[in-house]
């Protein structure tokens, strides 16, 4: 009986799935993109599960019933994004009608700078920008052929608070049972590893809350201070400090996105061009003290990551996937250091293996 050539058998299971890598994937990932859109709510719902599970603990302690430490923390969630939506981003945008003036005030400004002629550009600028505002506004009014994207938002937001709730309440049953199982079916090390990936990945949210805390504060007191000398700033501060802690959430990267927001938020005035130069001496002291000084040593204090090998992540992350692919590649780079850590001589081996077989 002839012996298997194992590097050849190897070889073909590689070019197999190259093969459908390139020919399979582009014909079902439409369908891939349906079932994801289908099951995001039942993702976002796990994962705020997941995220506030630590608040309700905290409030069992001081002997209030899980159910009712629940039923609070959903009512304020509830209210605060119903107050994101209409008592701060309604407005803004309500108030936001100015910014095709701004804009072209701030290109009249720089072309008298520059001695150029920039109406062709400033036409282009405020078509994308008054094209953006009609959907927004459309959205909140249900108009423009929106029903149907608005009922599904609120009927997507309903499976959110119900599944989350549900998530909640068995979280304690979900975690023991998780626990016997791996007991039972797996090694010691295999607990012992899920156990430590739960930690870190709980540090690591508590890190983003941190660090989209204080981008809040500071983009919030930059709005704040400008309102002081243009008093039609002051609707936007909610929404800009709710801006800045939502791009915090891509490492080092956000607080620039955060800046250019702002900038945008700016060009609704005449006098553009003196908050213009407010934002520019805020953006030189600020996003730099985040992305280099702030947030490496909240993720070193909390997650012990090196800044290099973090931003390397959220510029593969970016390239890869886009936005999302930013926002994910730090819980990503947790997972893979501590499954590193955890099975580094069981991948050698492999690797080792694996080689020998070529």
């Amino acid at each position: 009986m002839k012996k298997v050539n194992f590097k050849l058998v190897n070889i073909l299971l590689l070019l197999l799935i190259i093969i459908l890598a390139i020919f399979v994937l582009p014909n079902i990932s439409g369908y891939l993109g349906q079932a994801f859109s289908a099951l995001l709510p039942l993702i976002i719902a796990f994962t705020l599960a997941y995220i506030l599970n630590p608040l309700i603990n905290l409030l069992q302690k001081y002997k209030i019933p899980r159910w009712l430490g629940i039923l609070i923390v959903y009512t304020i969630v509830t209210i605060f994004f119903v107050y994101l939506i209409w008592g701060v981003l309604k407005p803004a945008v309500d108030s936001i009608g100015n910014i095709s003036v701004g804009i072209e005030n701030i290109m009249i400004e720089i072309g008298d700078i520059l001695n150029v002629d920039t109406t062709s550009m400033s036409s282009y600028i405020i078509g994308l920008v008054d094209e953006i505002i009609i959907e927004i506004t459309n959205f909140f009014t249900a108009s423009g052929g929106t029903v149907g994207q608005v009922w599904n938002t609120i009927i997507s937001g309903a499976v959110v608070i119900v599944v989350g709730i549900i998530f909640l309440l068995n979280f304690p049953r979900i975690r023991q049972r998780i626990k016997e199982y791996l007991t039972i079916t797996v090694k010691h090390k295999t607990v012992s590893f899920v156990r430590t990936l739960d930690n870190e990945l709980t540090n690591y949210l508590v890190a983003e809350i941190i660090i989209a805390a204080i981008q809040a504060l500071e983009y919030g007191t930059l709005m704040l201070i400008l309102s002081i000398f243009f008093p039609e700033f002051l609707v936007f501060v909610p929404l800009v400090a709710l801006v800045a802690a939502v791009l915090s959430l891509i490492p080092y990267f956000g607080g620039y996105f955060s800046i250019l927001f702002t900038a945008v938020i700016v060009m609704t005035v005449p006098s553009a061009a003196y908050g213009m130069i407010a934002i520019g001496i805020f953006m030189l002291i600020f996003p730099q003290l985040d992305a280099y000084v702030i947030n490496p040593k909240i993720y070193q204090t909390k997650l012990n990551l090196n800044p290099i090998s973090t931003i390397a992540f959220v510029l593969l992350g970016q390239a890869f996937f886009g936005i999302i692919g930013a926002i994910l590649s730090v819980p990503f780079q947790v997972v893979l250091e501590v499954t590193m850590q955890y099975y580094k001589d069981n991948i050698k081996s492999s690797i080792k293996k694996i080689n020998e077989h070529l």
